[in-house]
């Protein structure tokens, strides 16, 4: 009986997945999920005690590798003054290995978190390494807008990787492009 149990919750958690994904948190209902497991709205109860708690089952263990991501950038592991090619493999690296292990979980925190803790994670990475960048740009006047838009292209086309590559392989390729891209651009405008 538990072999069933654990296949059910599995399936919850699957169509759960597929739903937040395209609908995001806020407009997926639990009779959605209900409907599409095709058990009643009070059997997911037995499983989940809300929609919350099913969102962040499936998105937890994502936060937390993207939390550990962001405190060794924080203590500035990844510095753009590093070497070019250092700098590029110890990004691409960390994250190539988050994103393999949590593509989902990303990617319901990054796109479709509207209603829950994760709202604004997005727009704060995107702060974050743009605060990182902008002391360093050589255009005082512009270096606040610079470094902003050069954050938002890093993350927004991790993202589009991830949304649209389903190999690891064309997960690692289209990421170290992106970061060559990008490590290259810093590089282009420090000081």
């Amino acid at each position: 009986m538990q072999v069933l149990k654990d296949e059910l919750r599995h399936k919850i958690l699957l169509e759960s997945q597929h739903l937040f994904l395209q609908y995001g948190y806020d407009r997926t209902s639990l009779q959605m999920i209900a409907d599409k497991v095709n058990i009643s709205k009070s059997n997911l109860y037995h499983y989940f005690k809300n929609k919350e708690e099913l969102f962040y089952e499936l998105t937890d263990g994502a936060a937390a590798g993207l939390k550990k991501l962001i405190m060794r950038f924080r203590d500035k592991r990844f510095d753009p003054r590093t070497g070019a090619r250092e700098y590029q493999v110890l990004l691409t690296e960390e994250v190539i290995s988050l994103l393999l292990a949590e593509k989902y979980g990303l990617l319901l925190i990054m796109e479709q978190a509207k209603g829950t803790r994760y709202e604004g994670l997005r727009p704060s990475l995107i702060d974050m390494f743009a605060a990182k960048t902008a002391p360093l740009l050589a255009d005082e006047d512009n270096c606040d807008l610079i470094a902003q838009i050069m954050a938002r292209n890093l993350i927004d086309g991790t993202v589009q990787i991830l949304k649209n590559r389903v190999r690891p392989r064309e997960v690692r390729v289209n990421l170290n492009r992106l970061v060559e891209y990008h490590t290259k651009g810093v590089h282009a405008l420090l000081k």
